[in-house]
Protein backbone atom coordinates (compact mmCIF):
# COMPACT_ATOMS: atom_id res chain seq x y z
CA UNK A 1 0.00 0.00 0.00
CA UNK A 2 3.09 2.52 0.35
CA UNK A 3 2.75 3.19 -3.40
CA UNK A 4 -0.85 3.71 -3.34
CA UNK A 5 -0.28 6.32 -0.29
CA UNK A 6 2.51 7.74 -1.96
CA UNK A 7 0.55 8.56 -5.05
CA UNK A 8 -2.95 9.06 -3.81
CA UNK A 9 -1.70 11.78 -1.09
CA UNK A 10 0.47 13.39 -4.20
CA UNK A 11 -2.82 13.58 -6.25
CA UNK A 12 -4.98 14.96 -3.71
CA UNK A 13 -3.29 17.66 -2.60
CA UNK A 14 -2.62 18.56 -6.69
CA UNK A 15 -6.60 17.60 -7.08
CA UNK A 16 -7.66 19.67 -4.30
CA UNK A 17 -5.48 22.81 -5.02
CA UNK A 18 -6.92 22.24 -8.61
CA UNK A 19 -10.37 22.51 -7.38
CA UNK A 20 -9.53 25.17 -5.38
CA UNK A 21 -8.68 26.85 -9.40
CA UNK A 22 -11.41 25.41 -10.70
CA UNK A 23 -13.61 26.82 -7.99
CA UNK A 24 -12.71 30.31 -8.97
CA UNK A 25 -12.72 29.49 -12.45
CA UNK A 26 -16.68 28.19 -12.58
CA UNK A 27 -18.21 29.52 -9.54
CA UNK A 28 -16.30 33.25 -9.01
CA UNK A 29 -15.30 33.96 -12.59
CA UNK A 30 -16.82 32.50 -15.18
CA UNK A 31 -20.34 33.51 -13.98
CA UNK A 32 -19.92 37.02 -14.13
CA UNK A 33 -17.45 37.42 -16.80
CA UNK A 34 -19.36 35.53 -19.58
CA UNK A 35 -22.74 35.20 -20.86
CA UNK A 36 -24.39 31.68 -19.91
CA UNK A 37 -24.37 30.28 -23.35
CA UNK A 38 -20.33 31.02 -24.07
CA UNK A 39 -20.39 28.73 -20.52
CA UNK A 40 -22.95 26.61 -22.25
CA UNK A 41 -20.31 26.17 -25.05
CA UNK A 42 -17.15 25.59 -22.91
CA UNK A 43 -18.82 22.46 -21.32
CA UNK A 44 -20.60 21.44 -24.29
CA UNK A 45 -17.85 20.97 -26.20
CA UNK A 46 -15.31 19.28 -23.56
CA UNK A 47 -18.91 17.18 -22.89
CA UNK A 48 -18.70 15.76 -26.67
CA UNK A 49 -15.00 15.81 -27.15
CA UNK A 50 -14.64 13.56 -24.08
CA UNK A 51 -17.18 11.14 -25.55
CA UNK A 52 -15.99 11.24 -28.75
CA UNK A 53 -12.39 11.16 -27.42
CA UNK A 54 -12.93 7.81 -25.91
CA UNK A 55 -14.65 6.66 -28.90
CA UNK A 56 -11.61 7.22 -30.57
CA UNK A 57 -9.40 5.29 -28.69
CA UNK A 58 -10.87 2.20 -30.17
CA UNK A 59 -11.18 0.50 -26.56
CA UNK A 60 -7.27 1.30 -26.32
CA UNK A 61 -7.80 2.85 -22.51
CA UNK A 62 -9.09 -0.74 -21.25
CA UNK A 63 -6.31 -2.89 -23.20
CA UNK A 64 -3.86 -1.12 -21.63
CA UNK A 65 -5.60 -1.46 -17.94
CA UNK A 66 -5.98 -5.45 -19.18
CA UNK A 67 -2.86 -6.41 -20.99
CA UNK A 68 0.00 -3.86 -20.54
CA UNK A 69 1.37 -6.41 -17.47
CA UNK A 70 1.90 -8.95 -20.33
CA UNK A 71 4.10 -6.67 -22.09
CA UNK A 72 5.71 -4.32 -19.51
CA UNK A 73 9.93 -5.17 -20.01
CA UNK A 74 11.42 -1.65 -19.62
CA UNK A 75 14.49 -2.94 -21.06
CA UNK A 76 12.67 -4.11 -24.68
CA UNK A 77 10.95 -1.81 -24.57
CA UNK A 78 7.93 -2.71 -23.54
CA UNK A 79 7.15 -4.51 -26.21
CA UNK A 80 6.75 -1.44 -28.51
CA UNK A 81 3.02 -1.08 -26.54
CA UNK A 82 3.56 2.43 -27.09
CA UNK A 83 3.61 2.21 -30.49
CA UNK A 84 1.10 -0.50 -30.92
CA UNK A 85 -1.54 2.27 -28.71
CA UNK A 86 -0.55 5.74 -30.47
CA UNK A 87 -1.39 3.59 -33.88
CA UNK A 88 -4.85 2.67 -32.89
CA UNK A 89 -5.68 5.88 -31.46
CA UNK A 90 -4.70 7.28 -34.72
CA UNK A 91 -6.98 5.58 -36.59
CA UNK A 92 -9.42 6.61 -34.46
CA UNK A 93 -8.98 10.10 -34.78
CA UNK A 94 -9.10 9.33 -38.52
CA UNK A 95 -12.65 7.44 -38.15
CA UNK A 96 -13.76 10.40 -36.17
CA UNK A 97 -12.60 12.59 -38.89
CA UNK A 98 -14.54 10.81 -41.84
CA UNK A 99 -18.08 10.74 -39.20
CA UNK A 100 -17.12 14.94 -38.45
CA UNK A 101 -17.48 15.78 -41.70
CA UNK A 102 -20.54 13.43 -42.65
CA UNK A 103 -22.08 15.22 -39.98
CA UNK A 104 -21.15 18.59 -39.56
CA UNK A 105 -23.93 19.82 -41.76
CA UNK A 106 -27.01 18.63 -39.63
CA UNK A 107 -25.23 19.77 -36.54
CA UNK A 108 -25.01 23.31 -38.01
CA UNK A 109 -28.40 23.20 -39.07
CA UNK A 110 -30.17 21.41 -36.04
CA UNK A 111 -28.39 23.90 -33.55
CA UNK A 112 -28.39 27.50 -35.73
CA UNK A 113 -31.55 28.96 -33.99
CA UNK A 114 -31.70 27.20 -30.46
CA UNK A 115 -28.07 27.09 -29.94
CA UNK A 116 -26.18 29.95 -32.96
CA UNK A 117 -23.11 29.92 -30.53
CA UNK A 118 -22.76 25.70 -30.49
CA UNK A 119 -22.86 25.73 -34.33
CA UNK A 120 -20.25 28.62 -35.15
CA UNK A 121 -17.57 26.69 -33.35
CA UNK A 122 -18.49 23.15 -33.69
CA UNK A 123 -14.93 23.06 -35.84
CA UNK A 124 -13.37 23.10 -32.68
CA UNK A 125 -14.78 19.39 -31.74
CA UNK A 126 -12.01 18.12 -34.17
CA UNK A 127 -8.53 19.57 -32.19
CA UNK A 128 -10.81 18.54 -28.97
CA UNK A 129 -11.29 15.07 -29.93
CA UNK A 130 -7.71 14.53 -31.36
CA UNK A 131 -6.56 15.77 -27.73
CA UNK A 132 -8.49 14.37 -26.33
CA UNK A 133 -7.84 10.80 -27.48
CA UNK A 134 -4.17 10.65 -27.14
CA UNK A 135 -4.73 11.87 -23.41
CA UNK A 136 -6.66 9.10 -22.76
CA UNK A 137 -4.25 6.71 -24.21
CA UNK A 138 -0.73 8.55 -22.75
CA UNK A 139 -2.15 8.74 -19.61
CA UNK A 140 -3.17 5.48 -19.20
CA UNK A 141 -0.18 4.19 -20.12
CA UNK A 142 1.34 6.43 -17.59
CA UNK A 143 -0.80 5.67 -15.15
CA UNK A 144 0.60 1.87 -15.73
CA UNK A 145 4.02 2.76 -15.06
CA UNK A 146 3.03 4.23 -11.64
CA UNK A 147 3.39 7.94 -12.69
CA UNK A 148 -0.21 8.66 -11.56
CA UNK A 149 -0.02 11.74 -9.60
CA UNK A 150 1.83 13.72 -12.30
CA UNK A 151 -1.00 12.92 -14.53
CA UNK A 152 -3.20 14.45 -11.75
CA UNK A 153 -0.86 17.38 -11.52
CA UNK A 154 -0.97 18.16 -15.51
CA UNK A 155 -4.80 17.71 -15.76
CA UNK A 156 -6.45 18.84 -12.37
CA UNK A 157 -3.66 21.32 -11.43
CA UNK A 158 -1.85 22.55 -14.24
CA UNK A 159 -4.64 22.41 -16.85
CA UNK A 160 -7.26 24.55 -14.81
CA UNK A 161 -4.36 27.13 -13.91
CA UNK A 162 -4.05 27.95 -18.01
CA UNK A 163 -7.76 28.34 -17.57
CA UNK A 164 -7.56 30.61 -14.99
CA UNK A 165 -5.33 32.73 -16.72
CA UNK A 166 -7.08 33.09 -20.04
CA UNK A 167 -10.48 33.85 -18.23
CA UNK A 168 -8.36 36.54 -16.28
CA UNK A 169 -6.94 37.72 -20.19
CA UNK A 170 -10.37 37.82 -20.97
CA UNK A 171 -11.15 39.78 -18.25
CA UNK A 172 -8.80 42.71 -18.48
CA UNK A 173 -10.14 42.43 -22.32
CA UNK A 174 -6.90 41.54 -23.65
CA UNK A 175 -8.26 38.80 -25.63
CA UNK A 176 -11.64 38.68 -26.98
CA UNK A 177 -14.34 35.71 -27.21
CA UNK A 178 -13.31 34.34 -29.82
CA UNK A 179 -9.77 34.19 -28.74
CA UNK A 180 -10.71 33.07 -25.87
CA UNK A 181 -12.40 29.76 -26.90
CA UNK A 182 -9.31 28.80 -29.20
CA UNK A 183 -6.31 29.25 -26.11
CA UNK A 184 -9.16 27.58 -24.00
CA UNK A 185 -8.77 24.44 -26.31
CA UNK A 186 -4.89 24.59 -27.04
CA UNK A 187 -4.70 24.28 -23.29
CA UNK A 188 -6.01 20.93 -23.18
CA UNK A 189 -2.98 20.11 -24.88
CA UNK A 190 -0.19 20.75 -22.63
CA UNK A 191 -1.10 17.79 -20.56
CA UNK A 192 -0.30 15.71 -23.08
CA UNK A 193 2.64 17.25 -23.96
CA UNK A 194 4.09 17.45 -20.44
CA UNK A 195 3.48 13.56 -20.32
CA UNK A 196 5.55 12.99 -23.17
CA UNK A 197 8.27 14.90 -21.94
CA UNK A 198 8.12 12.77 -18.43
CA UNK A 199 8.20 9.81 -20.29
CA UNK A 200 10.98 10.61 -22.98
CA UNK A 201 13.11 11.66 -19.66
CA UNK A 202 12.50 8.17 -18.01
CA UNK A 203 12.82 6.65 -21.30
CA UNK A 204 9.60 4.96 -21.56
CA UNK A 205 8.58 6.55 -24.64
CA UNK A 206 9.88 4.48 -27.46
CA UNK A 207 8.13 4.08 -30.58
CA UNK A 208 9.77 1.43 -31.96
CA UNK A 209 6.67 -1.08 -33.32
CA UNK A 210 7.08 -5.26 -31.82
CA UNK A 211 4.61 -7.87 -32.96
CA UNK A 212 6.57 -10.75 -30.91
CA UNK A 213 3.73 -11.00 -28.73
CA UNK A 214 0.95 -10.73 -31.04
CA UNK A 215 -0.20 -14.25 -31.16
CA UNK A 216 -3.58 -15.44 -32.90
CA UNK A 217 -4.90 -16.16 -29.69
CA UNK A 218 -3.17 -12.78 -27.84
CA UNK A 219 -4.59 -10.84 -30.69
CA UNK A 220 -7.92 -12.58 -30.44
CA UNK A 221 -8.03 -11.60 -26.59
CA UNK A 222 -6.83 -7.66 -26.89
CA UNK A 223 -9.45 -7.21 -29.34
CA UNK A 224 -12.02 -8.97 -27.05
CA UNK A 225 -11.08 -6.80 -24.65
CA UNK A 226 -11.13 -3.56 -26.74
CA UNK A 227 -14.21 -4.20 -28.68
CA UNK A 228 -15.91 -4.84 -24.50
CA UNK A 229 -13.55 -1.46 -23.12
CA UNK A 230 -14.64 0.28 -25.39
CA UNK A 231 -18.28 0.07 -24.63
CA UNK A 232 -17.69 0.12 -21.15
CA UNK A 233 -15.39 3.05 -21.43
CA UNK A 234 -17.44 5.20 -23.87
CA UNK A 235 -20.51 4.02 -21.27
CA UNK A 236 -18.24 5.75 -18.09
CA UNK A 237 -17.71 8.76 -19.73
CA UNK A 238 -20.78 9.32 -21.36
CA UNK A 239 -23.25 9.21 -18.32
CA UNK A 240 -21.79 12.11 -17.07
CA UNK A 241 -21.43 13.78 -19.93
CA UNK A 242 -24.52 12.99 -21.77
CA UNK A 243 -26.78 15.19 -19.74
CA UNK A 244 -25.54 18.35 -20.76
CA UNK A 245 -26.04 17.12 -24.42
CA UNK A 246 -29.77 16.24 -23.43
CA UNK A 247 -30.04 19.69 -21.94
CA UNK A 248 -28.73 21.50 -24.84
CA UNK A 249 -30.87 19.71 -26.78
CA UNK A 250 -34.73 19.81 -25.27
CA UNK A 251 -33.85 23.63 -23.37
CA UNK A 252 -31.17 25.78 -24.55
CA UNK A 253 -27.18 26.27 -24.45
CA UNK A 254 -27.95 28.64 -21.60
CA UNK A 255 -29.38 26.51 -19.16
CA UNK A 256 -26.34 23.64 -20.34
CA UNK A 257 -24.10 26.54 -18.81
CA UNK A 258 -26.30 27.02 -16.09
CA UNK A 259 -26.31 23.21 -15.30
CA UNK A 260 -22.39 22.55 -15.78
CA UNK A 261 -22.02 25.43 -13.59
CA UNK A 262 -23.55 24.57 -10.57
CA UNK A 263 -22.73 20.43 -11.63
CA UNK A 264 -19.26 21.44 -9.98
CA UNK A 265 -20.39 21.89 -7.12
CA UNK A 266 -21.39 18.04 -6.52
CA UNK A 267 -18.09 17.13 -8.46
CA UNK A 268 -15.85 17.83 -5.68
CA UNK A 269 -16.94 15.10 -3.45
CA UNK A 270 -15.01 12.69 -6.54
CA UNK A 271 -12.10 14.55 -6.17
CA UNK A 272 -10.01 12.43 -3.11
CA UNK A 273 -11.55 9.07 -5.14
CA UNK A 274 -9.94 9.75 -8.13
CA UNK A 275 -6.03 10.00 -7.25
CA UNK A 276 -6.83 6.59 -5.30
CA UNK A 277 -8.47 4.91 -7.84
CA UNK A 278 -6.04 5.68 -10.40
CA UNK A 279 -3.69 3.93 -8.35
CA UNK A 280 -5.44 1.24 -6.79
CA UNK A 281 -6.71 0.19 -10.22
CA UNK A 282 -2.89 -0.61 -11.46
CA UNK A 283 -2.45 -2.84 -7.74
CA UNK A 284 -6.39 -4.66 -8.27
CA UNK A 285 -5.09 -4.90 -12.09
CA UNK A 286 -1.72 -6.79 -11.43
CA UNK A 287 -3.11 -8.40 -8.32
CA UNK A 288 -5.87 -10.15 -10.43
CA UNK A 289 -3.66 -11.04 -13.38
CA UNK A 290 -1.35 -13.00 -10.08
CA UNK A 291 -5.16 -14.05 -8.65
CA UNK A 292 -4.04 -12.50 -5.65
CA UNK A 293 -7.71 -12.12 -4.38
CA UNK A 294 -6.18 -11.48 -0.73
CA UNK A 295 -4.80 -7.93 -2.04
CA UNK A 296 -7.63 -7.42 -4.17
CA UNK A 297 -10.09 -7.72 -0.94
CA UNK A 298 -7.57 -5.73 1.17
CA UNK A 299 -7.71 -2.91 -1.38
CA UNK A 300 -11.46 -2.79 -1.80
CA UNK A 301 -12.18 -2.59 1.54
CA UNK A 302 -9.81 0.06 2.62
CA UNK A 303 -10.75 2.09 -0.75
CA UNK A 304 -14.34 1.53 0.35
CA UNK A 305 -14.08 2.90 4.18
CA UNK A 306 -11.87 6.03 3.37
CA UNK A 307 -13.69 6.52 0.11
CA UNK A 308 -17.35 6.56 2.19
CA UNK A 309 -16.09 8.51 5.24
CA UNK A 310 -14.66 11.63 3.11
CA UNK A 311 -17.59 11.23 0.51
CA UNK A 312 -19.88 11.92 3.35
CA UNK A 313 -18.13 14.57 5.23
CA UNK A 314 -18.00 16.65 1.91
CA UNK A 315 -21.49 16.12 1.09
CA UNK A 316 -22.34 17.40 4.11
CA UNK A 317 -20.12 20.03 4.11
CA UNK A 318 -21.75 21.32 0.44
CA UNK A 319 -25.30 20.94 1.33
CA UNK A 320 -24.51 22.33 4.70
CA UNK A 321 -23.28 25.46 3.06
CA UNK A 322 -25.90 25.24 0.43
CA UNK A 323 -27.38 28.87 0.66
CA UNK A 324 -23.49 29.69 0.66
CA UNK A 325 -22.72 28.71 -2.78
CA UNK A 326 -25.60 30.31 -3.91
CA UNK A 327 -24.53 33.53 -2.50
CA UNK A 328 -22.11 32.85 -4.33
CA UNK A 329 -23.57 32.47 -7.68
CA UNK A 330 -25.37 35.22 -9.58
CA UNK A 331 -29.23 34.85 -9.53
CA UNK A 332 -30.24 33.20 -12.56
CA UNK A 333 -28.57 30.24 -11.80
CA UNK A 334 -30.68 29.88 -8.59
CA UNK A 335 -32.60 27.33 -10.11
CA UNK A 336 -29.65 25.08 -9.35
CA UNK A 337 -29.63 24.51 -6.12
CA UNK A 338 -31.37 21.26 -6.17
CA UNK A 339 -28.77 20.43 -8.70
CA UNK A 340 -26.16 20.42 -6.45
CA UNK A 341 -28.27 18.44 -4.35
CA UNK A 342 -28.62 15.16 -6.69
CA UNK A 343 -25.80 15.37 -8.87
CA UNK A 344 -23.79 15.28 -4.99
CA UNK A 345 -25.56 12.66 -4.30
CA UNK A 346 -24.87 10.83 -7.35
CA UNK A 347 -21.07 11.24 -6.71
CA UNK A 348 -21.19 10.02 -2.76
CA UNK A 349 -22.83 6.72 -4.29
CA UNK A 350 -19.98 7.12 -6.55
CA UNK A 351 -17.34 7.15 -3.40
CA UNK A 352 -19.40 4.86 -1.25
CA UNK A 353 -19.09 2.48 -4.65
CA UNK A 354 -15.44 3.07 -3.98
CA UNK A 355 -13.02 0.29 -6.64
CA UNK A 356 -15.85 -2.00 -7.43
CA UNK A 357 -16.03 -1.29 -11.23
CA UNK A 358 -12.29 -1.49 -11.23
CA UNK A 359 -12.52 -5.35 -9.90
CA UNK A 360 -14.83 -6.25 -12.46
CA UNK A 361 -13.32 -4.88 -15.23
CA UNK A 362 -9.78 -5.74 -14.78
CA UNK A 363 -11.32 -9.36 -13.94
CA UNK A 364 -12.30 -12.36 -16.52
CA UNK A 365 -16.15 -10.55 -16.45
CA UNK A 366 -14.87 -7.59 -18.70
CA UNK A 367 -17.78 -8.52 -20.46
CA UNK A 368 -20.57 -8.33 -18.15
CA UNK A 369 -19.62 -5.16 -16.93
CA UNK A 370 -19.59 -3.82 -20.17
CA UNK A 371 -23.14 -4.77 -20.39
CA UNK A 372 -23.60 -3.20 -17.09
CA UNK A 373 -22.08 0.05 -17.87
CA UNK A 374 -24.60 0.00 -21.78
CA UNK A 375 -27.94 -0.26 -18.55
CA UNK A 376 -26.66 2.98 -16.84
CA UNK A 377 -26.47 4.79 -19.83
CA UNK A 378 -29.37 3.60 -21.00
CA UNK A 379 -30.79 4.49 -18.03
CA UNK A 380 -29.53 8.21 -17.79
CA UNK A 381 -31.27 8.75 -21.09
CA UNK A 382 -34.63 7.05 -20.48
CA UNK A 383 -34.80 9.12 -16.90
CA UNK A 384 -34.01 12.30 -18.46
CA UNK A 385 -36.24 11.68 -21.55
CA UNK A 386 -38.93 11.33 -18.56
CA UNK A 387 -37.60 14.08 -15.76
CA UNK A 388 -35.92 16.84 -18.40
CA UNK A 389 -38.96 18.49 -20.26
CA UNK A 390 -41.14 18.40 -16.96
CA UNK A 391 -38.77 19.58 -14.31
CA UNK A 392 -35.42 20.93 -16.43
CA UNK A 393 -32.05 20.58 -14.73
CA UNK A 394 -33.34 19.68 -11.98
CA UNK A 395 -34.93 16.63 -13.59
CA UNK A 396 -31.80 16.16 -15.47
CA UNK A 397 -29.83 16.08 -12.20
CA UNK A 398 -32.41 13.63 -10.75
CA UNK A 399 -31.97 11.09 -13.61
CA UNK A 400 -28.20 11.01 -12.70
CA UNK A 401 -28.72 9.68 -9.40
CA UNK A 402 -31.28 7.19 -9.84
CA UNK A 403 -29.26 5.97 -12.58
CA UNK A 404 -26.13 5.62 -10.52
CA UNK A 405 -28.79 4.41 -7.32
CA UNK A 406 -29.81 1.06 -9.82
CA UNK A 407 -26.14 0.91 -11.61
CA UNK A 408 -23.82 0.97 -8.23
CA UNK A 409 -26.38 -1.37 -6.35
CA UNK A 410 -26.74 -4.14 -9.14
CA UNK A 411 -22.51 -3.36 -9.55
CA UNK A 412 -22.15 -4.99 -5.86
CA UNK A 413 -24.49 -7.50 -6.41
CA UNK A 414 -22.46 -8.93 -9.14
CA UNK A 415 -19.19 -8.50 -7.43
CA UNK A 416 -20.58 -10.69 -4.18
CA UNK A 417 -21.96 -13.00 -6.82
CA UNK A 418 -19.06 -14.08 -8.80
CA UNK A 419 -16.22 -12.67 -6.13
CA UNK A 420 -17.35 -13.14 -2.82
CA UNK A 421 -16.33 -9.72 -1.63
CA UNK A 422 -18.36 -7.20 0.66
CA UNK A 423 -16.59 -4.49 2.20
CA UNK A 424 -19.64 -3.00 3.61
CA UNK A 425 -19.91 -3.50 7.50
CA UNK A 426 -22.04 -1.82 10.29
CA UNK A 427 -19.49 0.90 10.44
CA UNK A 428 -20.67 2.04 6.51
CA UNK A 429 -24.04 2.69 8.69
CA UNK A 430 -22.09 4.51 11.43
CA UNK A 431 -20.60 6.81 8.67
CA UNK A 432 -23.86 7.33 7.31
CA UNK A 433 -25.94 8.29 10.60
CA UNK A 434 -23.06 10.74 11.21
CA UNK A 435 -23.57 12.31 8.30
CA UNK A 436 -27.52 12.72 8.56
CA UNK A 437 -27.55 13.94 12.18
CA UNK A 438 -24.35 16.58 11.01
CA UNK A 439 -27.08 17.86 8.54
CA UNK A 440 -30.12 17.56 10.71
CA UNK A 441 -27.89 19.97 13.32
CA UNK A 442 -27.32 22.26 10.51
CA UNK A 443 -31.12 23.18 10.34
CA UNK A 444 -30.92 24.86 13.59
CA UNK A 445 -27.58 26.63 13.07
CA UNK A 446 -28.95 30.73 12.14
CA UNK A 447 -27.51 32.05 9.27
CA UNK A 448 -24.73 34.67 9.66
CA UNK A 449 -23.06 37.19 7.98
CA UNK A 450 -20.96 34.85 4.14
CA UNK A 451 -17.38 34.77 5.84
CA UNK A 452 -18.56 34.17 9.39
CA UNK A 453 -21.41 31.31 8.34
CA UNK A 454 -19.12 29.47 6.20
CA UNK A 455 -16.17 29.12 9.06
CA UNK A 456 -18.58 28.64 11.64
CA UNK A 457 -21.27 26.33 10.41
CA UNK A 458 -18.07 24.59 8.60
CA UNK A 459 -16.66 23.85 11.82
CA UNK A 460 -19.61 22.80 13.79
CA UNK A 461 -20.83 19.87 10.35
CA UNK A 462 -17.23 18.64 10.95
CA UNK A 463 -17.10 18.26 14.82
CA UNK A 464 -20.68 16.62 14.15
CA UNK A 465 -19.65 14.34 11.68
CA UNK A 466 -15.86 13.36 12.82
CA UNK A 467 -16.69 12.80 16.60
CA UNK A 468 -18.37 9.81 16.07
CA UNK A 469 -16.30 8.43 13.15
CA UNK A 470 -13.26 8.75 15.66
CA UNK A 471 -14.72 7.63 18.76
CA UNK A 472 -16.26 4.52 16.77
CA UNK A 473 -13.13 3.69 15.18
CA UNK A 474 -14.58 3.02 12.10
CA UNK A 475 -11.31 4.39 10.05
CA UNK A 476 -8.91 2.97 12.12
CA UNK A 477 -6.40 5.06 9.81
CA UNK A 478 -8.00 8.97 10.49
CA UNK A 479 -7.84 7.40 14.14
CA UNK A 480 -3.41 6.83 13.88
CA UNK A 481 -3.05 10.12 11.84
CA UNK A 482 -5.17 12.20 14.60
CA UNK A 483 -3.14 9.87 17.57
CA UNK A 484 -0.01 11.46 15.03
CA UNK A 485 -1.05 14.77 14.93
CA UNK A 486 -1.94 15.37 18.66
CA UNK A 487 1.55 13.30 19.87
CA UNK A 488 3.53 15.99 17.67
CA UNK A 489 1.23 18.90 18.73
CA UNK A 490 2.62 17.59 22.63
CA UNK A 491 6.10 17.46 21.61
CA UNK A 492 6.00 20.86 19.90
CA UNK A 493 4.29 22.47 23.07
CA UNK A 494 7.27 20.68 25.48
CA UNK A 495 9.59 22.34 23.43
CA UNK A 496 8.45 26.04 23.07
CA UNK A 497 7.70 25.71 27.19
CA UNK A 498 11.24 24.59 27.40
Amino acid sequence: MGIVSRQTIKGSIYSYLGAFIGFVNVALLMPRLFATDQIGLVNILVALSTIFGQLGTLGMVNVTIRQFPYFRDEKNNHNGFLFFALAVGSLGFVLYTIFYYLTKGYVIRTNIDQSPLFAEYVYLLLPFVFITIFYFIIDTYNRLLFNASFGAFAKELLLRLLNFITIVLFWLELIDFHQFIILYTISYAVPVILICILLICKKQYSLKPSFKLFTKSFTKEVISVAVFGLISSFSGMAVLQIDRYLINHYCDLSATGIYSTVFFFGTIILLPGRSLIRISSTLITEAIQKENWKDVNEIYKRSTTSMSVVGMALFVLIWGNINNIMTILPPEFGIGRYVIFFIALAHLLQMIASVSSEIIYSSKYYREFAVLMIILIISIIIFNIILLPKWGIVGASIALALAFLIYLVSRQFFIYWKFKLNPYKLKHIIILIAGLVALIINVFIPQMHFILDICVRSLVLVIVFFVPVLLTKVYPELNSSMKNIVYKLKKLSQKSAK
